[in-house]
C-alpha cells in the first residue's frame, strides 16, 4: 500500500472515529425533541394551542421550540414580567413607605385635630410578613404614638389613598370574580391583603341557616347570609356576591354538610381604605389610645404643613416578591405595576406603570407589536404573550445582578407554593423553579431547570382553550419538566 493510499486510510478512520463521537450529542438532542414531541400530542391536550420554548441557558441555544412566537392567554406568566420589571427599576431593597402625619398639635396627651396615613402601596401590612398577626404594624404604631404621650384624638382618623389613581380594577377583569382576594382592588392603604376571611359553622338540625364570623376584624363586613345546614357528608357549595353601598355587603349563598367542621372563605373588601381605617381605629382603642369620638374618613387630599408623627418601612421587594411569586399573589403584582409608575413616572397608575415595564421589555428585546399587557397580575384574559418573550424574560434575569432573589421567589416543584403537590417524588422535585398561571381553559407554567447534566435551562409551556380537567393538562407540562430534568447531550 503506499502512502496517499495510507493516507486516504488515515483520514476514513478519522472521519469515522469524529462522526460517532458526534453521534451521543446529536442523539441526546435528538431524543430529546422527540419526546417532547410525544408528549405534547397527548390526547387530554388535542384541541388545545400549545407553545412550547426550550432554551439552553449555558450554550445560548434553543433545545426546542413548538408555536414559540405565536400569542398566547398568560394567566399569572403575567406575574414573572411584572416581578422582572420591579426588580430591574426598583431593586431588591426598594421599600414601602406609609406615614403617619397631623394637621394639629398635641397638647395634654390630646392629639387636636385628625390623624392621617399616607399611603404608598405597602402590601407587606399582612399576617404573612408578622407570625400571623394582621395587626402587627398597627400596634407599633399604637406603641409608638403613646411614646409620643398621645393618649386621645379628637380630630378623625383620615386615611390618603391618593397615590394610585383610579382605576382600582385590572382590565379586562371579570364580574364574577370581584367577590373573590384575588380580584380585590388595588389601593394605596392596603391591610390583610384587602381580604375579609368568613368562617361557616354548620348549624343543627339539617335545614338550619349556618353561623358566618368574619376574621380579622369582626363585624366589619355585612353579610347577607343565605348559607344553609345540607346533610351530613354532602358537597359544601359556596358562593358570593358583591353587594354595592355606603357599607361594605356580601351575600353569600350555598350549603355546608351537618356536623362539617369550619369552612373559611375568603372575601375581597371592596372598600379598602375604610376597611384599613376601621382595622387601624379598633387597634388603638385596643392598646389604650382614646378614639371614641373618631370618625374614619378617606382624605381626597391633607395640607401641605402636616407633621410628621411617624415614619414606616416594608420589608425590601425581595421579600415581598416571595408570596407574590410562590403563591400568585394578584393584588401584590398590581401594586408593583402602579409603584413602578410612581417611582419611575410620578404618576402611581396602571397607565405609568405599563409605560415603565414595556420601556423594561425592550430594553430585552421585546418589541410591543409581540404581546400585550393588560393587568400586572394575568387575571385579565386581555394580556397576550409568547413562549418566545417569556423565555426572553427568564434569559434577562438569569444574567441581572438580581438574578438570586427573582430565582429563590419562584415557587419549588414539589416544596412550596403553587408547585408544593407537583412533581413530588420525582427527580424534577427540588430542581424545577417556575410560576404557574391558571384560569379557566388556560394553563402556564415558566421558569428554570437544571438538566442531568447541570446545564440551566428556560422553559415555557402554555396550553390555551383546553377542554378537559386542570389536572390533565398539569399532568403534562409535568411530564415535559420531568423530561427536562433527565436530559443529558452524551
Amino acid at each position: 500500500m503506499n502512502s496517499a493510499a495510507i493516507r486516504f486510510m488515515l483520514f476514513v478512520l478519522i472521519s469515522l472515529w469524529c462522526a460517532q463521537a458526534a453521534i451521543p450529542a446529536n442523539d441526546g438532542l435528538r431524543s430529546l425533541g422527540v419526546d417532547l414531541d410525544r408528549i405534547f400530542s397527548d390526547r387530554a391536550i388535542a384541541r388545545a394551542q400549545v407553545g412550547v420554548v426550550v432554551y439552553s441557558l449555558n450554550r445560548s441555544e434553543v433545545l426546542y421550540e413548538k408555536n414559540a412566537s405565536r400569542l398566547f392567554i398568560p394567566a399569572s406568566c403575567n406575574k414573572v414580567i411584572t416581578s422582572a420589571a420591579a426588580l430591574a427599576r426598583l431593586g431588591p431593597e426598594y421599600r414601602f413607605e406609609t406615614r403617619l402625619v397631623t394637621d394639629g398639635p398635641v397638647e395634654d396627651g390630646e392629639l387636636k385635630k385628625n390623624l392621617i396615613v399616607v399611603g404608598s402601596g405597602d402590601p407587606a401590612n399582612s399576617a404573612r410578613f408578622y407570625a400571623g398577626d394582621s395587626f402587627a404594624v398597627f400596634k407599633k404604631w399604637a406603641a409608638a404614638l403613646k411614646e409620643m404621650e398621645i393618649r386621645r384624638i379628637s380630630g378623625g382618623i383620615l386615611g390618603y389613598d391618593g397615590a394610585f389613581p383610579p382605576p382600582k380594577l385590572g382590565s379586562g377583569w371579570e364580574w364574577e370574580d370581584l367577590a373573590y382576594p384575588y380580584a380585590a382592588p388595588v389601593t394605596a392603604l392596603q391591610f390583610n391583603d384587602n381580604m375579609i376571611e368568613l368562617r361557616i359553622t354548620p348549624g343543627d338540625p339539617q335545614g338550619t341557616p349556618a353561623s358566618v364570623n368574619t376574621f380579622p376584624l369582626a363585624g366589619y363586613l355585612k353579610v347577607h347570609n343565605m348559607i344553609v345546614t345540607g346533610p351530613p357528608r354532602s358537597r359544601t357549595e359556596i358562593r358570593l356576591e358583591p353587594r354595592r353601598g355606603a357599607t361594605e355587603v356580601v351575600a353569600a349563598r350555598g350549603t355546608i354538610p351537618l356536623k362539617n367542621a369550619v369552612v373559611s372563605q375568603n372575601v375581597a373588601a371592596r372598600r379598602p381604605v375604610a376597611y384599613y381605617l376601621a382595622a387601624l381605629k379598633w387597634v388603638l382603642a385596643q392598646e389604650g389610645i382614646d378614639v371614641e369620638d373618631c370618625e374614619t374618613t378617606e382624605a381626597k387630599s391633607y395640607p401641605a404643613t402636616s407633621t410628621q408623627l411617624l415614619r414606616h418601612k416594608s420589608p425590601p421587594l425581595s421579600e415581598i416578591l416571595k408570596p407574590l411569586l410562590k403563591d400568585s399573589l394578584n393584588l401584590y403584582a398590581e401594586t408593583l405595576t402602579r409603584t413602578l409608575g410612581l417611582v419611575v413616572k410620578g404618576e402611581g397608575s396602571f397607565a405609568k406603570g405599563k409605560e415603565v415595564v414595556e420601556e423594561t421589555l425592550d430594553q430585552m428585546g421585546i418589541k410591543k407589536e409581540d404581546y400585550r399587557y393588560a393587568d400586572g397580575s394575568g387575571l385579565s384574559r386581555l394580556n397576550l404573550q409568547s413562549p418566545e418573550s417569556l423565555v426572553r424574560v427568564l434569559r434577562f434575569m438569569y444574567r441581572h445582578r438580581s438574578y438570586s432573589h427573582f430565582y429563590d421567589a419562584l415557587p419549588v416543584a414539589g416544596v412550596d407554593g403553587t408547585l408544593a403537590g407537583r412533581m413530588k417524588g420525582s427527580k424534577a422535585a427540588g430542581n424545577v423553579r417556575a410560576k404557574t398561571g391558571t384560569i379557566s381553559g388556560v394553563s402556564a407554567i415558566c421558569g428554570y431547570v437544571a438538566s442531568a447534566e447541570r446545564e440551566m435551562l428556560a422553559f415555557a409551556i402554555i396550553l390555551n382553550n383546553y377542554t378537559g380537567s386542570r389536572a390533565a393538562a398539569e399532568t403534562v407540562q409535568d411530564r415535559a419538566m420531568e423530561r427536562l430534568v433527565n436530559f443529558s447531550r452524551k
